[in-house]
């Protein structure tokens, strides 16, 4: 049986999508060899990013399809954004300065296990066996990454305060930011529903991006904001290849084949940046990680199948 157009369509929508989403680390850690620290990345970032979303409230005021926005929401709003897109961002960023890219990528992706944990201890929803098994089988892939990643370095030491390794301590931020972005989706269901996607997502963008900017300025040296070309090169590239491009990537493909099969098809995400990572940065790819890998992501489409109730999906994260 042949496959539609349109469905061919979708389906390399979705997979370059995927494949942008993930080379994200990759230009990270490209930046990183220049000396730039997380803050100055993540202001370049944002600062780059955020005219895109502001077009965004821009053409919804134009066109009357501006919502109402209560004093609640407004500032659920706000708190989701600091989640996601500051707190889950400078999070992964540091992380990133630790361990590797394709074990940052694969942590990242726990978040929808995280989601289905923090459901059942906050809002009533159930777990089953299946699922239980599924999350046993994505930690397990973990572990087994962080146990083979354990004579990896990339000769950033850890704050003397830390009491630990620089895998632990990456893994640890890495983990913390995969957390942020799961409170993001699993309490952003209801605003999406009142304010619909876009105009949230660009609400959340601009309080993150605010958050950013105090951050960066009670640091008081805005002398790092003078970077070499390189580093702003690969600021531009994560913030409109490896967010805005794929966003709308995976947009159109929701729409021509579904969200489940846009979703089964991001799980490849972490294999374009282990292949990406090996051949770009020179970090290890061994079967173990490949092991690793096949377990996790099986895990995690086992997890997608498992019998659950309709959500509505936020826009992705700049994690993703």
């Amino acid at each position: 049986m042949s496959t539609s157009p349109i469905a061919s369509s979708g389906f390399l929508l979705a997979l370059g999508a995927a494949a942008l989403f993930s080379i994200k680390a990759i230009f990270i850690k490209l930046a990183y060899r220049y000396g730039v620290e997380v803050e100055t990345f993540i202001l370049l970032r944002m600062a780059l990013a955020l005219p895109f979303y502001i077009a965004i409230l821009v053409l919804l005021c134009s066109r009357g399809q501006w919502q109402p926005v209560s004093g609640r929401n407004l500032l659920i709003t706000i708190v989701l954004g600091l989640c996601s897109y500051y707190l889950a961002s400078f999070l992964d960023l540091q992380g990133l300065r630790y361990i590797s890219a394709n074990f940052e990528r694969l942590i990242i992706y726990l978040y929808p296990t995280l989601v289905l944990i923090l459901g059942w201890l906050f809002l009533g929803k159930k777990v089953s066996p299946r699922q239980l098994m599924c999350l046993a089988g994505a930690y397990g892939g973990i572990l087994l990454i962080y146990w083979q990643d354990q004579n990896f370095s990339t000769g950033v030491a850890t704050p003397p305060w830390v009491n630990l390794d620089g895998i632990s301590w990456g893994a640890l931020l890495t983990f913390g930011s995969a957390f942020s972005f799961a409170l993001y989706v699993a309490f952003s269901e209801k605003v999406i529903k009142t304010l619909g996607s876009r105009q949230f997502t660009a609400l959340a963008m601009m309080a993150a991006s605010a958050a950013i900017a105090v951050h960066f300025a009670i640091q008081g040296d805005w002398s790092r904001l003078q970077q070499p070309w390189p580093v702003y090169g690969y600021a531009l590239a994560v913030a409109f290849l490896c967010t805005v491009v794929p966003s709308l990537m995976m947009s159109a493909a929701i729409l021509q084949i579904g969200s489940a099969s846009t979703g089964a098809i991001g799980t490849s995400g972490p294999v374009v940046t282990l292949i990406a990572a090996a051949l770009i940065l020179g970090e290890p790819f061994t079967a173990y990680h490949l092991m690793g890998m096949a377990i996790i992501i099986g895990s995690l489409l086992l997890l997608k199948q498992a019998p659950q109730p309709k959500v509505v999906e936020p826009n992705p994260s700049p994690n993703q």
